[in-house]
């Protein structure tokens, strides 16, 4: 009964409350917990499937590793202003390296959460044995729960460590709980079995998800959702097309506004659990919680935006500042692809008795993008605005105050060292928005954010529907993707709108010879989840490493960007393969 203790551990130094009484303990040998007294009650069952949502903010995975260790690195969302660690910038540049902490630590905390929802669906079996029949309903939720979040810890984990390729290798496909070190040496599946392995958790899970109403947790709709994505990169459109026309016909999801839309992201809770979301990771901060700095710590939020908080104008003394690590900020060919394509600030300053400023002409050019935003034919994608603070125009709070914001680099705010090795002309610096803390420095928090991460939401739904009925109804999809672009433009999403796409082909926001120009869904999926950490999988999936590579050219002030094939798989943990000995457990080629 040593995993029961493990979770039970997990569960009380994660923050969760579950509701549940220490009653479990009440045995002859405080030490131990014996199979005779736990699970005893149905309590005892919610204590271990809290565990299994702990997980999410394990510091391997979303607690602080997943964001800029790897998602935001692979698709290029960032560039590194921290410029002096040579493994990171591999990461980026297509020379992630075997062993890197920044790539292994997230296989080793995923894997937790298969392991909990094993050790949970194990229990669930034993407890359902006995159980009264009045209890029925409540324990196929549970089940229910723990099967989704084992399909959820399973989708992450192949979307890092698994080829593309079905029939290449995916990721070690686990469902029981080992019992000693012959059982922990497993295979690899093929991606082709490790989806369809994610298929038939998903699929139980919304049957037995049927009653199951609060949102903050796993529903059937959620599964369904969920369920519907794994069948597309399953290669199995015309599954995945019953699911989700289920979703669009019977979930009761509907587009939030556009102003909802811009501050759901950001840990103000009127915003989240809202009427697009299937499933989504639930963050909070509590700093006033003992020892709650940074997810290696009690705490039920992330600290993933450290590596990415902003940089502000200190004016009194004109210096930029960071408001946490700050080692990041949004690469600067994403503003291109917004449509974004006026001059860097450093081409429009000037001095007037002595003192730097913004060219007048300038301000009023920015401000008025911001203003006309989605109406100007050579203005950006109002997403851009979502996704991205502009420095010199967006505020943060820092103590209370309001302060500018600043391109992320250190010095005067006018100024650019040279020794950054960035050009005046090419660099724009614009910190990332989603995810961040607004209200004052991270460390305010204790390093603990609130802002939920979204897994699915019905705009995901609408441009995968589009996508499995492009060739079918080509009619029918372009109205899907319309909907999406329509709600990002401040229209009403199912009235033709003056922003609508024409044709399949039609010119997007993207710049001419990016991939994307003329590829409306493919654009769409980019701009509508820009910073959420799905493009890679979409990049993955695709097949679109070269083309990327192509469009985002260098990282860290010029180091240029090289693709290879075996980048879309990253190395597994070489800690690995010292227990697990079967010859089918391979590491990933190029490593």
């Amino acid at each position: 009964m040593k995993k029961l203790i493990y979770i039970l551990l997990f569960a009380v130094v994660s923050g969760v409350n579950s509701g549940c009484s220490d009653s479990f303990l009440e045995v002859n040998d405080n030490s131990s917990i014996s199979p005779a007294d736990f699970p005893k009650k149905l309590s005892d069952l919610d204590l271990m499937l809290v565990s299994i949502y702990g997980v999410q903010h394990e510091w391997g995975f979303l607690g602080h590793f997943w964001h800029g260790y790897s998602m935001y690195c692979l698709d290029h969302t960032i560039d590194l202003q921290w410029r002096g660690d040579e493994s990171w910038i591999g990461i980026c540049a297509g020379k992630a390296q075997l062993g890197d902490s920044k790539i292994s630590q997230e296989w080793r905390d995923v894997q937790k959460g298969v392991y909990y929802a094993n050790s949970t669906l194990e229990a669930i079996a034993t407890y359902r044995a006995t159980a009264p029949e009045s209890e029925k309903a409540a324990i196929d939720t549970k089940e229910g729960e723990a099967l989704f979040m084992r399909g959820f810890y399973l989708w992450h984990l192949q979307s890092l460590y698994g080829q593309p390729d079905l029939n290449g290798m995916g990721v070690p496909v686990i469902r029981k709980v080992p019992e000693g070190l012959a059982s922990m040496s497993v295979p690899r599946a093929s991606t082709k079995d490790t989806y369809q392995a994610i298929i038939e958790d998903f699929k139980k899970a919304s049957v037995l998800l049927e009653t199951q109403k609060d949102n903050h947790r796993a529903t059937k709709w959620s599964a369904k959702a969920a369920l519907a994505k794994a069948y597309l990169f399953a290669d199995k459109p015309d599954s995945a097309k019953i699911y989700l026309e289920d979703c669009i016909n019977n979930s009761g999801k509907t587009l939030v506004s556009f102003e909802h839309y811009k501050n759901m992201f950001n840990g103000n809770t009127q915003y989240e659990y809202n009427s697009e979301s299937f499933y989504e990771v639930g963050n909070k901060a509590q700093p006033e919680a003992a020892n709650a700095n940074g997810s290696r710590a009690q705490n039920t939020g992330s600290t993933v935006s450290l590596l990415y908080t902003p940089f502000y104008i200190d004016p009194a003394d004109d210096e930029r500042k960071a408001m946490g690590y700050s080692n990041q900020y949004m690469h600067d060919q994403n503003l291109k692809r917004f449509g974004y394509a006026d001059k860097t600030p450093f081409q429009e300053m000037e001095q007037v008795d002595g003192k730097w400023r913004l060219k007048p002409a300038y301000v009023t050019q920015q401000n008025n993008r911001r203003k006309l935003v989605g109406t100007q034919a050579d203005g950006p994608d109002p997403r851009l605005y979502v996704s991205a603070l502009q420095p010199f125009f967006d505020s943060v709070k820092v103590a209370g105050k309001f302060y500018k914001v600043a391109q992320a680099e250190f010095g005067k705010w006018y100024n650019l060292d040279a020794a950054t090795g960035l050009k005046k002309d090419d660099f724009y610096g614009w910190p990332l928005r989603k995810n961040q803390y607004l209200d004052g420095k991270l460390e305010e928090t204790k390093n603990v954010a609130g802002a939920n991460f979204y897994f699915i939401r019905l705009p995901d739904i609408y441009l995968m529907y589009a996508e499995v009925i492009k060739s079918s109804n080509p009619t029918l999809a372009l109205e899907y993707i319309n909907k999406v672009k329509r709600r990002a433009y401040g229209f009403a999403p199912n009235a033709p709108s003056a922003v609508d796409y024409k044709s399949l082909t039609d010119k997007t926001k993207a710049p001419a010879g990016d991939h994307l120009s003329n590829n409306p869904l493919l654009y769409e999926r980019w701009a509508e989840f820009f910073g959420e950490t799905r493009w890679w999988e979409d990049v993955r999936r695709l097949k679109l490493g070269a083309q990327e590579s192509a469009f985002f050219k260098t990282v860290a002030a010029g180091r240029n960007i090289v693709w290879r094939d075996e980048h879309y798989a990253m190395p597994i943990s070489p800690l690995e393969f010292e227990t697990n000995t079967n010859p089918a457990m391979r590491q990933n080629p190029g490593y």
